[in-house]
């Protein structure tokens, strides 16, 4: 199947704005503001994380996610007329806590019902497998909409709709996430700012008009388990930037990348671009951690760096006409994605 289509439509919910274009624009002015939540930590301290003040405090779980995803699903869609309603694939976390509650099988059709998204819910599927499930769904979504391409006169438009959500703030992930020492804070010095974030893409395949951004490339791939005596430090991830990054013809002029602070992620990014160091220059590739700017957002990190680059493509900030998207999950799977400005 085709690993190339175009983003016709954008949308996102993040803490520093209601849509994408606001979004991208606070993400650009540097603005993260990380505030106390009620919950404690062990010692008995507030916990603090990055999160969209348009919800209540006290909504969490499978409800708050829903509520940040249905208005960036119903911008993504606005303004496009399909011929049917579109198969939805969607990065959804990993599980991460025994005391968190599933997001559940009917969470696609409830999210359908508050966007107001015609869904093809037979068509459509989530994938719970946090930071890089974005381009596995990336990659299944493409080639739907190449299948449906080549079925000829089917479809006036096949597009489809890929998307992430993810929200840190509930008190059994927190917790959780605690017990492990991963939270950014006092005796933590390698932990993360939790945050919260969802984004959609809406592709058609090439040609499709008028354009955010080109997707040139989608390579995914799974770590192996884990050897005692010879243990894997980005082997799959080193092989999927290898295979995304294979249509350069000289460096990656910019890559935006999960590393979040936490020793492990930034050691495997380390040796990712040492293996890959004929794909990155010191000297003049732009390296993008959105972290930086909004916290760690999970499993929508692959959907709100593909909205945040197709916006820059738009609205003229973008440091470079290409980027190279890198995604690593807790769990083993890894990907990676190219943006071109159209």
């Amino acid at each position: 199947m085709s690993s190339s289509g175009v983003i016709v439509g954008v949308g996102m919910s993040t803490p520093l704005g209601l849509d994408a274009r606001q979004s991208a624009l606070v993400f650009r002015a540097r603005k993260l503001n990380p505030e106390k939540t009620e919950f404690r930590d062990r010692r008995g301290f507030a916990i603090g994380d990055v999160r969209a003040r348009r919800l209540d405090d006290a909504l969490v779980g499978r409800d708050r996610m829903l509520d940040l995803a249905a208005p960036a699903l119903a911008e993504a869609v606005r303004g496009l007329d399909p011929a049917e309603p579109l198969p939805l694939f969607l990065a959804v976390p990993e599980r991460r806590a025994e005391a968190e509650k599933p997001l559940g099988p009917d969470f696609l059709t409830e999210l359908s019902r508050r966007s107001k998204a015609r869904l093809a819910l037979d068509r459509s599927e989530a994938f719970p497998a946090g930071h890089a499930a974005f381009a596995v769904a990336l990659s299944r979504a493409l080639a739907s909409v190449a299948a449906r391409a080549h079925e000829g006169g089917r479809d006036r438009r096949p597009y489809a709709i890929v998307g992430g959500v993810d929200s840190h703030h509930d008190p059994a992930v927190l917790s959780a996430l605690d017990e492990e020492r991963r939270l950014h804070g006092e005796g933590a010095w390698d932990g993360f700012i939790p945050s919260e974030a969802a984004a959609f893409v809406v592709i058609g395949p090439p040609g499709s008009a008028p354009a955010f951004a080109r997707i040139t490339s989608v390579a995914t791939g799974a770590e192996r388990e884990e050897d005692p005596e010879n243990p894997s430090i980005g082997e799959a991830a080193t092989e999927v930037v290898r295979a995304a990054a294979a249509g350069f013809r000289e460096h990656v002029p910019w890559v935006l990348c999960d590393v979040n602070g936490e020793r492990h992620r930034v050691k495997e990014w380390s040796f990712v671009r040492i293996r890959n160091r004929d794909r990155f220059d010191e000297a003049k590739t732009i390296e993008t951690r959105p972290y930086e700017e909004l916290g760690d957002v999970g499993a929508a990190s692959g959907a709100v760096f593909a909205a945040y680059a197709s916006m820059a493509f738009r609205l003229g900030f973008a440091p470079a006409p290409r980027a190279l998207v890198n995604l690593r999950s807790e769990g083993p799977a890894r990907g990676a994605f190219v943006l071109e400005a159209p």
